[in-house]
């Protein structure tokens, strides 16, 4: 009878001892060039624009969801309005983005009904002149 429950004990600590972290939310690395990945994600974008984040609160209809609000810098698809308020999940594990008050963005948006929403595996990131931003106004363009 010992030797049954030593033996289930040892099973049980040599189990959790090998098991992987898993994380909920994971993102597929594109192996295509960035222009591609670029045309691909300004099709699939419903906004695309930079701006500097204002407000980050939490959702009142949703507790798991954070609404950022952001002031408009440059808009390269959907609305032009002087601010926008996007909305992604509270944690990274659940695919949100984690927003930074202060920070300058270049912001992937989709839809649903009349709410913007961003994900973590969107190309959205913090601003850089020699990011996305020449690609996305040479796509603009056309």
């Amino acid at each position: 009878m010992k030797k049954a429950v030593y033996f289930s004990l040892a099973l049980i600590l040599f189990g959790l001892a090998s098991a992987e972290n898993a994380f909920a939310c994971s993102c597929v690395a594109s192996p295509d060039p960035a222009e591609t990945q670029i045309r691909a994600a300004f099709s699939n974008s419903e906004a695309i624009f930079s701006g500097k984040v204002v407000e980050i609160k939490e959702s009142p209809a949703d507790p798991t969801r954070m609404i950022v609000r952001i002031k408009l810098a440059h808009s390269w698809k959907g609305s032009a309005k002087r601010e926008i308020f996007i909305s992604t999940a509270k944690e990274s594990s659940m695919c949100g983005y984690l927003f930074q008050v202060g920070q300058k963005y270049l912001v992937y948006a989709n839809q649903n009904k009349n709410d913007l929403w961003v994900q973590n595996c969107s190309r959205t990131a913090v601003f850089s002149d020699k990011g996305d931003a020449n690609y996305l106004s040479k796509l603009k363009r056309r």
